[in-house]
């Protein structure tokens, strides 16, 4: 596939009435990577709705709301470009359905020993689009490096893609049960770090973040972007939501459902989740 340029991006972005503002000048640098804004590098497009992420942005195109662009009158390098637009996540959906989709396109996942990879096959686990680390247990059934439930409402309110992406890191000694499903991530990457437990029915959505040492009991599920620290417990049933941070050695309940950051040492539980102490 031939390369796609910030022009033709910008062009795009124009053509679909979306680009309210432009803070550089596209220069026909080739974009061939999607990142988080964050981690962004020369060469790669992200966005943004952070605030002042845009002064931060160190990648070639950032497509960000107008509270990420900030004071910002002119890019930090000559070669970057920032295009302001009303809903960033909705025309970053749209420019990577239109230039790259062919990088949601599943990958062989990478194992770092090779008979985890075969006992996960023969227990009919899916494993793709990850890198998998050592004294890994992948139990029968599992699914790990699926696209999760990408979708963002078009002005009309009909659900537009946003392809996923990324991909997901298992790192050392983790244990995912059986039935368990630990999806890619949109842009970036799904991380489960050492010595975390996944039990069986448990869902991990996209970009989240699994502390080590963590424990997941069966049937909870985690959000979108949830971050857990270290050995946070999460107890059956419960749920995280989207972009929901968790202290370390935190304890959510049985069925608690969670839509407010949980502080280090706290113990949570209810629907809506309180704290207990």
């Amino acid at each position: 596939m031939s390369a796609v340029t910030t022009n033709e991006i910008v062009a795009h972005l124009r053509d679909l009435g979306m680009a309210t503002a432009l803070i550089g000048a596209p220069t026909g640098a080739a974009i061939s990577a999607v990142a988080p804004d964050a981690q962004a590098g020369p060469g790669d497009l992200a966005w943004s709705k952070r605030a002042g992420a845009a002064a931060r942005f160190e990648g070639s195109l950032l497509i960000c709301s107008t509270e990420a662009a900030g004071e910002l009158a002119a890019p930090t390098a000559p070669d970057r470009v920032v295009v302001v637009c009303e809903r960033p996540r909705l025309a970053m959906a749209l420019v990577v359905s239109r230039f790259f989709a062919h990088l949601a396109d599943d990958r062989p996942a990478v194992f770092a020993d090779p008979a985890t990879a075969r006992r996960a096959d023969e227990g009919g686990a899916w494993v793709r689009n990850a890198v998998v680390g050592r004294n890994v247990r992948i139990e029968p059934l599992a699914t790990v490096g699926c696209s999760g439930m990408g979708y963002e409402r078009d002005d009309e309110g009909r659900l537009v893609p946003f392809p996923q992406v990324g991909g997901v890191v298992i790192e050392d000694d983790v244990h995912i049960a059986a039935q368990a499903m630990v999806q890619r991530g949109a842009v970036g990457d799904t991380v489960v770090r050492r010595g975390a437990k996944i039990g069986p029915h448990v869902n991990v959505a996209h970009n989240s973040d699994v502390g080590e040492d963590c424990l997941l009991t069966g049937h909870s599920q985690l959000a979108g972007g949830v971050r857990l620290g270290k050995r946070v417990v999460v107890w059956q049933s419960a749920a995280i939501a989207n972009g929901v941070t968790v202290g370390d050695d935190a304890v959510i309940g049985m069925g608690a459902m969670i839509r407010t950051d949980v502080g280090a040492g706290e113990v949570w539980a209810g629907n809506p989740g309180r704290k207990l102490r």
